[in-house]
């Protein structure tokens, strides 16, 4: 509830029994008297006459913050309690005021490790000078000290309406050197920050046309997050100067999980509240991403220049000490009895845009290249990937186009081995999450030369498969996933069970007998092929077969029959094309 009495009699405007209330919680009250001729509204004649008397009291003890301006329609990321006096006399033109900010308890309800701060201010307005003395005060850093002075005519402001911009300003901000712990409170995510940082900063000109002077500088040996994937960050160094309109980089280092980087430049403010930007970041093999399955590293020259709301981003990004090793079980041997995990449901497609300022207007013009093949490595693929795409557009728009060639990748399923001839994904800047595909594939499965053609989207995939001799495309898939045609797999369950064998045999030795080794190419398992239950064309009769390829020429097998005859053959494969 807001009651108050107000009336305008003779030149002066008065407000008495000035009360804001809340249930039984009484916000604040006080007393305002002003001058102000009611007779002027409307003409040219000014409304406040700047020798009209002023006497202004009001007070307000406790009030919460977040409370109150829920109350109001808004919310602040901090608690506590607030204190305001205000106290003015005089006249507009020789005005003499005096306020008094307490706020203490300050909080914060989504930072569950922030200590309570208190912060202080007492501005005074007198002689036409505004004076501000400010203390900000909490258990983890030294006292941060606010003070700044400027000349403040109030009727020249109200003849105006506006604050002139040629305003000259005075302001200085001093933190001692303090543990840069506190951070943690701000950053959940750090499990472990050591170092220290000071701040001595003052502030000159006029409003259009700031100048800086001071430096601040921070140290931090290390830096850890609670997330084992994400890098640490230790060596850093850190000093900021500032310089008339500019703020310097003379020295921004450090080391991403042992790959050094610096920044260098200057932000510029030819307003106080407008930056310009002319900064360079150089990086040198620093990890960006890291999980089980993928350790990324990159090389970068990226600058960075304009204004806030409009800046561009321009420079290289190489790819480089990078790969990607997963291991599929084709079988759930892990979780005996169990039947293996249902597939998760498909997650939306990420959007890649920046709606909101002052990302939404910054062009980019980025070059993402490989200084040496992505590799991939695995149980099911073996190779490597050359990146050469392009970031462009603004943020509302970002634009990525290029290409990503599969180099010496060779696929390798239970029972076949597919070499990719020729592989690439196609990124548009229309449908950047959704790349073009063109793989061409070649496997040599027993007499059977297979090539495998993939094309369309990510999201909506073909494939086209061709053999010599030529085979149906339901033989030629069969012979791909399990060595076999449908044929022989319908002649009897031993050939399944031979199938099933021979795929627990490959998963226990990988498990069992190459735990924790990197996944090679061409092993014992890629050249050995076994058949169980299979039927002899010149005996009629059961037999399991083994073939063992000795290079793309030559191929062993041997042969044994349910009478345990044995027969063994050497084939010299000539292909004509």
């Amino acid at each position: 509830m807001f009651e108050a009495v107000m009336q305008a009699k003779g030149q002066t405007l008065e407000i008495n029994k000035l009360e804001v209330m809340q249930g039984q919680s009484k916000y604040g009250g006080g007393y305002v008297s002003v001058p102000f001729v009611w007779e002027n509204v409307g003409t040219e004649r000014p409304l406040f006459p700047a020798d009209g008397k002023v006497l202004v009291g009001f007070k307000s003890e406790n009030i919460e913050i977040d409370k109150l301006t829920k109350d109001f329609g808004a919310e602040v990321p901090v608690a506590g309690l607030a204190s305001v006096n205000f106290e003015a006399d005089g006249t507009l033109e020789d005005l003499r005021a005096k306020v008094d900010l307490q706020l203490t308890g300050l909080r914060s309800e989504k930072l569950k490790d922030f200590t309570p701060a208190t912060f202080g201010v007492t501005a005074r307005i007198e002689n036409d000078q505004l004076v501000v003395d400010g203390r900000l005060q909490q258990a983890r850093i030294e006292p941060v000290q606010i003070t700044a002075n400027m000349p403040l005519d109030v009727a020249k402001i109200i003849e105006n309406k506006a604050l002139d911009e040629q305003t000259p300003v005075r302001a200085k901000v001093l933190m001692p050197r303090s543990s840069v712990n506190f951070v943690r409170q701000f950053v959940p995510a750090l499990a472990r920050i050591d170092g220290n940082m000071a701040l001595d900063v003052n502030v000159g000109g006029t409003i259009a046309n700031p100048s800086f002077s001071g430096a601040a500088d921070m140290t931090i040996n290390s830096a850890r997050f609670a997330n084992p994937t994400l890098p640490a960050l230790s060596n850093f160094n850190a000093r900021l100067v500032f310089d008339g309109d500019s703020l310097n980089f003379p020295q921004f280092r450090g080391d991403l999980a042992g790959g050094p980087f610096t920044l260098s430049g200057q932000i510029t403010f030819p307003k106080l509240t407008e930056p310009n930007f002319n900064l360079q970041l150089r990086a040198d093999a620093v990890l960006v991403a890291r999980s089980d399955d993928l350790t990324a590293r990159v090389d970068a020259d990226i600058r960075l220049t304009g204004p806030l709301n409009g800046a561009s981003v321009v420079g290289n990004v190489a790819i480089t000490n990078s790969q990607f090793l997963k291991n599929l079980d084709l079988i759930p041997i892990g979780v005996p009895g169990r039947p293996p995990p249902g597939p998760k449901p498909p997650s939306a497609k990420p959007d890649l845009s920046f709606p909101d300022p002052p990302l939404r207007d910054w062009k980019f013009d980025v070059a993402i290249k490989t200084k040496d093949p992505f590799m991939i490595r695995g149980n099911l693929a073996n190779g490597g990937a050359l990146v050469d795409m392009k970031l462009s557009g603004t943020g509302l728009e970002p634009r990525i186009d290029g290409s990503v060639r599969l180099q010496n990748v060779e696929a390798t399923l239970p029972f076949s081995r597919l070499e990719i001839t020729q592989g690439f994904l196609y990124f548009k800047p229309d449908d950047p999450m959704n790349p073009g595909l063109d793989l061409q594939g070649t496997s040599v499965i027993r007499d059977y030369t297979i090539r495998v053609y993939v094309y369309g989207t990510a999201d909506a995939p073909e494939a086209v498969f061709t053999s010599e001799p030529p085979l149906p495309q339901e033989e030629i898939i069969s012979l791909l996933a399990t060595g076999t045609t449908r044929e022989e797999l319908m002649g009897g369950g031993n050939v399944l069970a031979g199938r099933a064998l021979m795929l627990l045999g490959q998963q226990l030795y990988q498990k069992v007998f190459k735990k924790g080794q990197r996944t090679t190419t061409n092993s014992a398992f890629d050249r050995l092929d076994v058949d169980v239950g299979g039927v002899d064309p010149r005996t009629g009769q059961q037999t399991a077969t083994a073939r063992y390829r000795v290079n793309d020429k030559v191929l062993v097998i041997g042969d044994i029959g349910v009478q345990g005859d044995f027969r063994g053959t050497v084939k010299y494969l000539i292909r004509f094309r």
